[in-house]
């Protein structure tokens, strides 16, 4: 079997139609592997679409969702998925996931195995009434994946899934270092962050934090840009300015 010298991380994205409630699936082909993702509401100008999903539903596919909340306001949405070109099928890509139980301000935080470097990860709020909206979904530690989500205005307790994804070599005879680069934006009704990878490294996910405080501000945006991961958020109805923070993920060879 060839042995790997090098990481071959590919970015796939798709866009859904105009909706209030936008969904889309991003599918990845044979001999790929998805280590991470994230998702772009695309609301433009109206009140606000807010992400309530960006996770990986199986080892190919990649699922976003967004919705309006009180007001009227369609929009697209852009799910993306990077994946890693495994036709040898050399590595070993896992995914984990925990469910937090209904709370109007829910969190869960999912955990890989030892031996599994981090390599993305994310978020699903399993809404059911007016609606619960993301608020964060990022690494909070080696080995760990963290997800979070509130409601605003109306209340609506629901559960929230975080997903971590993992890789290790199968024959042991590659190591892979990670980095992970963090850096948080200025205080504002709709904050932005972009955290950038040296050229070393290849960025294989990331993940957003919006560092809200009273009435909220809620993720739009979770995304990579070239070696860069961006996060975005807004507030909704009422004025609620806030920080973000964006992590990007980057693996090399060793």
């Amino acid at each position: 079997m060839p042995t790997t010298t090098a990481l071959s991380v590919q970015l796939f994205q798709a866009t859904s139609a105009l909706a209030a409630h936008p969904q889309v699936t991003v599918t990845v082909p044979s001999g790929y592997k998805i280590v991470g993702g994230g998702a772009v509401d695309n609301w433009g100008d109206g009140a606000g679409n807010l992400l309530t999903a960006a996770y990986p539903q199986g080892p190919n596919t990649w699922f976003a969702a967004g919705k309006d909340h009180e007001v009227s306001s369609p929009a697209t949405l852009t799910g993306y998925a990077l994946a890693i070109h495994d036709p040898h099928n050399e590595w070993d890509v896992t995914i984990q996931s925990s469910t937090s139980g209904p709370d109007a301000h829910p969190t869960a935080v999912a955990t890989l195995p030892q031996g599994y470097v981090l390599t993305g990860g994310g978020a699903f709020v399993d809404w059911t009434g007016a609606g619960n909206l993301l608020t964060a979904s990022f690494p909070n530690a080696a080995l760990s994946w963290e997800a979070s989500s509130k409601d605003h205005d109306i209340s609506d307790p629901a559960a929230i899934t975080a997903y971590v994804i993992g890789i290790r070599h199968r024959a042991g005879t590659v190591r892979l270092a990670q980095t992970v680069i963090q850096v948080t934006g200025a205080n504002q009704q709709h904050p932005t962050a972009t955290a950038c990878l040296g050229a070393e490294w290849t960025l294989c996910g990331g993940g957003a934090v919006d560092n809200w405080d009273g009435d909220g501000n809620l993720l739009t945006a979770t995304y990579p840009e070239g070696s860069c991961w961006t996060a975005a958020g807004k507030d909704q109805i009422h004025a609620s300015p806030a920080t973000i923070t964006a992590y990007a993920i980057g693996l090399r060879v060793i």
